[in-house]
């Protein structure tokens, strides 16, 4: 289901691209792997349904999904105009278990102290997760070095490179459902473990990240390529949604654009054909963002509270490309 979506997405690109003839065009699809974590704490400043306003010491509790699973990825690399690019992908995960999400609360008994872990608990965690970007990029200086070098054939076997800054938009969104709960009490260790088995909790989190990058591509003899980026989001908007099944308990949550992220990559391209290419990536990505989150219990509003989220995401890919 979610791989012929991929599909589609990509051959609506193609529909509404120009032709090969106007520009030059690479199809690329591969998979790879993906991991980290997105979290959230809770604490500060909570206002109460009665109007009364707590100060609460920060974080009261810490929720943090893992994101490990294998993923697939299709894009679309179209370069127009000498100078410009436009690059199109989607993925998704094609593995569910994602690991043991940790639920962990500190100093929340009457005499704690807010240091101590009070309750802490592990999950069975299984991840849907959806990731689509697009990004527009300008070559604004090409060089070469060792220009005076001649192979033995007669040509250059000059190592070209060049610089390019772009505008992109990267979308990401993940579900999770949490199954079959183990929770125990660190500071009270003679209090036993409690198990409940099925579905105990769902969360969602969705970014829109905006940014601004940096790249740097270098050629050596038109077979191997090496892409070199960094990106800032000054910017990034989050929500959420958290689902307690066992409490009837919902939290959502809006920043309002109130975060931002920071991005590398490391890419690198073996030509080993005039058309068919093989390329690994590497990608790191660093979100955070803070706003307030809302309660509700049993349908009505209980208290609002501060949140802070973070998210650490490692991608790899390896992806195979043929270019028109």
């Amino acid at each position: 289901m979610r791989f012929t979506f991929q599909l589609i997405l990509i051959c609506s690109f193609l529909i509404f691209t120009p032709m090969p003839v106007l520009a030059d065009m690479n199809i690329s699809v591969g998979g790879g792997y993906l991991t980290g974590d997105t979290e959230y704490q809770i604490g500060g400043r909570t206002v109460m349904a009665d109007g009364s306003v707590l100060d609460v010491h920060f974080p009261l509790s810490e929720l943090s999904f893992p994101l490990d699973s294998y993923v697939v990825k299709g894009q679309i690399d179209i370069d127009f105009a000498q100078r410009w690019g436009l690059m199109f992908n989607a993925e998704t995960n094609i593995t569910e278990d994602s690991g043991k999400m940790e639920d962990s609360d500190w100093g929340i008994w009457e005499g704690s102290e807010v240091t101590a872990l009070d309750i802490y608990s592990e999950s069975d965690t299984e991840i849907d997760m959806l990731g689509l970007e697009g990004k527009l990029s300008y070559r604004f200086y090409q060089g070469n070095y060792a220009e005076n070098s001649l192979s033995s054939d007669g040509e250059n076997p000059a190592i070209s490179f060049s610089y390019t800054v772009g505008l992109g938009y990267k979308y990401q969104k993940f579900d999770f459902d949490l199954y079959d709960v183990n929770q125990w009490y660190p500071s009270a260790p003679n209090l036993a473990h409690d198990y409940v088995a099925g579905r105990v909790l769902s969360y969602e989190a969705e970014y829109h990240i905006p940014y601004i990058e940096l790249g740097m591509n270098m050629s050596v003899v038109k077979t191997f390529e090496f892409d070199l980026t960094v990106a800032y989001a000054p910017y990034v908007d989050f929500k959420d949604k958290d689902q307690h099944l066992l409490r009837n308990m919902e939290s959502v949550a809006d920043h309002h654009w109130d975060g931002d992220a920071f991005m590398g990559s490391l890419n690198m391209l073996y030509n080993f054909s005039r058309r068919w290419s093989l390329k690994a990536e590497f990608e790191v990505l660093k979100i955070s963002s803070e706003g307030r989150s809302k309660t509700y219990v049993d349908g009505v509003w209980d208290h609002t509270i501060d949140q802070e989220v973070e998210s650490l995401q490692y991608r790899s890919y390896l992806m195979l490309g043929y270019a028109f």
